[in-house]
């Protein structure tokens, strides 16, 4: 089982102001974890890791997003459409034509 520092770690600071919310996120992870990724960076194989770091980040603050537009606009209730009774030639409504033989 890896010890706590060989483990990813993931901290996140938030901060706001009038206008603009703010994340700060520090990835930390073993250097050694990178090796690998690394050469093959630098030998042009794969991009780099914030590239899709920033994607991530990015789907991830758009699915959050959307989940809440998704959860308020399914708390909207719509109108219902009640049916109006009609009236008859006599003036009486049909609805009680049935109840009456006419």
């Amino acid at each position: 089982m890896p010890t706590k520092s060989d483990r990813p770690r993931v901290e996140i600071k938030e901060s706001s102001t009038l206008d603009v919310r703010t994340f700060n996120i520090t990835l930390s992870a073993p250097a050694r974890d990178f090796q690998l990724t690394d050469l093959l960076k630098q030998r042009g194989v794969i991009d780099g890791f914030d590239a899709e770091l920033k994607q991530a980040v990015k789907t991830a603050m758009e699915s959050y997003l959307k989940s809440a537009e998704t959860l308020i606009s399914s708390l909207v209730t719509k109108p219902s459409v009640t049916p109006k009774s009609r009236a008859n030639s006599n003036g009486n409504d049909k609805s009680s034509d049935a109840f009456t033989g006419g």
